[in-house]
């Protein structure tokens, strides 16, 4: 059983798959509105699996990878930012 993931939306349609808090796979157009059917309809965490290709079968939703973004929309609230300080001296 497949365990770990988490996904967010953004507001351009761009779909990022999280594994155990780091970012496994990103999708856009197309791939991302299959996923997003697929999460609706079956188990999500098997979805999220396949679509990264963890899933032991190899394939799953495809699609290009993007680039990084921001502005991400969520299932939950598993990615809290993160506080940066600056070395001192």
């Amino acid at each position: 059983m497949s365990e770990g993931y988490d996904y967010r939306t953004r507001t351009n349609g761009e779909v990022h798959i999280f594994h155990h808090g780091r970012l496994a796979r990103m999708l856009r157009d197309d791939p991302a509105q299959d996923f997003l059917a697929a999460v609706k309809d079956g188990d999500a965490q098997e979805v999220m699996a396949a679509a990264v290709g963890n899933d032991g079968q190899g394939g799953g939703v495809g699609g290009p990878a993007t680039g990084p973004g921001t502005h991400l929309h969520g299932n939950g609230a598993a990615h809290a930012p993160q506080q940066f300080r600056r070395k001192s001296g």
